[in-house]
């Protein structure tokens, strides 16, 4: 087989929560080129709907899915379909997260329940529900999405504010994404499952403040913040048989930010 056949997705079923946007919609696109077939999350229906069209048009597979990550019976009632329609789940990637804005020392008990939801309960009983099924076809291959914030603590000296607008309970969930990757990848490897983490630095130079922005790019080794297109060959390969021999391991994908 030649090597870049390793990478080809064909005939794979391929699930992204929060695919819809930023980093997620970059992984779908990469997917979707590599030939699988994208299944698209969101608590937004119309949201999924329209970004699986901008590839289908291409002549490309791609669906789009309602996904509530706080409602036990949305995740049951989405795999279902799943199953339902595509016969089985080959890959999942649990990319979807909510981050509540506001410093922790301000966070109320509401967001804080919401956020442990949905980042960690939600992302948990999801790939359950999805290992059940990829026990039945005798594999399957898992990918958390996590953090530099995850890895290490924050870097507060690139904020204008001492307190920056995180939330540390996200640090708490990113890190756990990555222990997490570890436990399903020693505990399934007996059932032909993998699964790796991929780590993700910051993304979107545009949407940020300048004087943030220039402070993360002199701290970044490679000089600049990562664009969304930066995703798409990691993710490609992690999901592909091109990283067939690899589980428990964590990417990181940041210009050398945790190398320091």
């Amino acid at each position: 087989m030649n090597v870049l056949n390793k990478f080809s997705l064909k005939g794979k079923i391929v699930v992204v929560t929060g695919g819809a946007q930023r980093y997620g919609y970059h992984f779908c696109k990469a997917l979707a080129e590599a030939g699988g077939t994208v299944i698209i999350t969101s608590r937004d229906k119309k949201r999924a709907e329209k970004t699986a069209k901008t590839f289908s048009k291409k002549g490309q597979k791609a669906f789009g899915y309602a996904m509530e990550l706080a409602e036990d019976d949305s995740i049951s009632e989405f795999v279902d379909t799943v199953i339902k329609n595509h016969e089985r789940i080959d890959v999942l990637i649990n990319n979807a997260r909510f981050i509540p804005q506001m410093p922790h020392y301000k966070i109320n008990r509401e967001e804080l329940d919401k956020s442990f939801t949905i980042n960690t309960v939600g992302l948990i009983l999801l790939t359950r529900r999805v290992v059940e099924e990829m026990k039945k076809a005798g594999e399957g291959n898992i990918i958390n999405i996590s953090s530099i914030y995850g890895m290490g603590g924050q870097d507060t000296s690139i904020y204008k504010d001492p307190d920056p607008n995180i939330s540390l309970d996200y640090s708490m969930q990113k890190g756990g994404d990555i222990a997490y990757t570890k436990q399903l990848a020693t505990t399934l490897a007996q059932y032909n499952i993998r699964c790796n983490c991929l780590t993700l630095g910051g993304l979107g130079a545009s949407t940020h403040d300048p004087y943030f922005l220039e402070r993360y790019n002199k701290r970044t080794p490679l000089g600049r913040m990562a664009t969304g297109k930066d995703a798409e060959g990691p993710i490609v390969f992690l999901a592909s048989d091109a990283s067939v021999y690899m589980t428990g391991a964590n990417l990181v994908l940041d210009g050398g930010w945790t190398a320091w």
